[in-house]
């Protein structure tokens, strides 16, 4: 909102203005913030202009309180049209020799970035699907190559849209130039293991890294520089994410724990998993590791492991608020015995690991990855503590990485996946009719004509 005044013809008011102490600007400010609010009634006719001003004021001055501190949820879930049309909502992106492990798409909804285990980046057209621009990889122990030598693992762009960065297998954090296509810096020999995890900080260019060796590290991409480490798990970090304030969040793999880290206070929050499902239809499995999470607003996040269960949480509770446990469902796995022995009849049965998560931020969607066949798209309740399934996206071979956002330049809702025949960190299974690459689906809402024949259908129910 442009609060600026405007050239004025009278001298002495120009005068007063330059003049004018701090106090008196933020007063002058907040005058004119509270008359644009009045002026957005004035087309109203027929009620009375003093309730619509105070109305939209109050309705205004709560909903950009409630932005600042991360708790306004918008209700989305059920305005879009499910199920997706897979021939002409899905856009398939090919470029890659070996399995797309991470994805980053910016803020305003025109590049995505992809990694590899081929050690490359391709920046794709978010519009036209078509490959733009290609990091190449290089061969282990090739020296003084600007770009990664090993698995590309993860990547973030900055939510000004100006700086990518790239982790992996080589221990190197590299920074690049969104607009210029080009290598800027490289972090080297601060992670002592695989960089599993990275994130930017919201409106800042504050970077959070995480890596097998533990660790959680600052860095500040303006400066190219690296500000502190921090310290608690107690097994390999797999995944960090974050919002506007000062803290991230991350999940200690097979310590069970995830933790919020508080930046300026220089604490943090231990919350507890290994959940053990208790359904008596379902077999239990035990919560060996938990991979993946993703924020939803400041308060709320959710974790997904190799249990196959999904669990909602709240920062003011140690416990998780919700648990949905067999989320992708189990497969049956056939016993192998390679010293001659005779397979036996039957199998295993596995859960499907959640393998990635997204949320569409501030409000109730979320969708989850594995490598079951699908995308499973869900719906959070509206007391923030259950959520259940909205509905499937097909999805051949091992989602390894989601982004579920929506551009700040156009009204769309995008998901953008990586997907490939292994998972990101290991090659436990194949899924050979899997396609190496990205895929971009876009979601539409329910038109009009859609809503009132719903609604129909449910009063005529009734």
């Amino acid at each position: 909102m442009d609060l600026d005044y405007g050239d004025s013809e009278d001298d002495e008011d120009d005068e007063a203005l330059m003049n004018e102490t701090a106090a008196q600007k933020r007063l002058r400010l907040a005058k004119n913030y509270i008359d644009t609010l009045q002026h957005a009634g004035e087309d109203e006719i027929g009620y009375d202009a003093e309730d619509i001003d105070r109305d939209n004021i109050a309705a205004r001055l709560k909903q950009d309180a409630l932005e600042i501190q991360g708790r306004l949820h918008r209700h989305l879930a059920e305005t879009f049209q499910f199920p997706v049309n897979a021939e002409t909502a899905i856009t398939t992106c090919r470029g890659h020799q070996k399995t797309a492990t991470s994805i980053a798409a910016t803020e305003n909804g025109l590049y995505a970035y992809s990694g590899s285990k081929d050690g490359s980046i391709i920046k794709w057209d978010l519009k036209t699907g078509k490959k733009i621009f290609s990091f190449p990889g290089a061969q282990k122990g090739v020296a003084d190559f600007q770009g990664h030598t090993d698995h590309v693992t993860c990547l973030a762009v900055s939510s000004d849209n100006q700086f990518l960065a790239s982790g992996g297998k080589d221990k190197k954090i590299i920074i690049w130039s969104v607009q210029e296509n080009k290598f800027l810096h490289c972090f080297k020999q601060q992670h002592k293991d695989t960089i599993t995890g990275m994130s930017f900080r919201k409106g800042h260019n504050q970077l959070y890294t995480v890596s097998g060796d533990r660790t959680v590290k600052l860095w500040n991409v303006d400066e190219l520089s690296y500000i502190e480490t921090l310290f608690g798990h107690q097994d390999s970090i797999t995944s960090v994410d974050s919002l506007a304030k000062e803290h991230c969040v991350s999940t200690g793999g097979r310590d069970r724990t995830v933790r919020l880290w508080k930046i300026v206070e220089e604490s943090q929050l231990v919350f507890r998993g290994g959940v053990v499902t208790k359904e008596k239809k379902d077999p239990s499995f035990l919560e060996g590791s938990m991979d993946c999470l993703a924020m939803i607003d400041e308060e709320n996040f959710l974790t997904g492991g190799d249990s196959g269960t999904i669990s909602l949480w709240n920062v003011n509770k140690k416990k998780a608020v919700f648990s949905m446990p067999l989320a992708h469902g189990f497969h049956t796995q056939p016993l192998d015995y390679s010293n001659g022995e005779a397979v036996p009849s039957g199998g295993v049965e596995t859960p499907y690991w959640i393998t990635s998560l997204a949320s569409l931020r501030y409000s109730d969607m979320f969708v989850s990855g594995s490598w079951d066949g699908t995308i499973r798209v869900w719906q959070i309740g509206k007391n923030m503590k259950n959520f259940s399934l909205l509905s499937t996206i097909p999805m051949v071979g091992v989602v390894n990485d989601l982004q579920l956002y929506q551009p700040t330049l156009s009204k769309k809702t995008l998901l953008v996946a990586a997907v490939g025949q292994e998972h990101k960190l290991g090659r436990w299974l194949r899924i050979k009719e899997g396609r190496n690459g990205l895929k971009i689906v876009e979601l539409t809402t329910k038109s009009k004509d859609s809503d009132e024949a719903s609604q129909d259908d449910e009063e005529s129910d009734n």
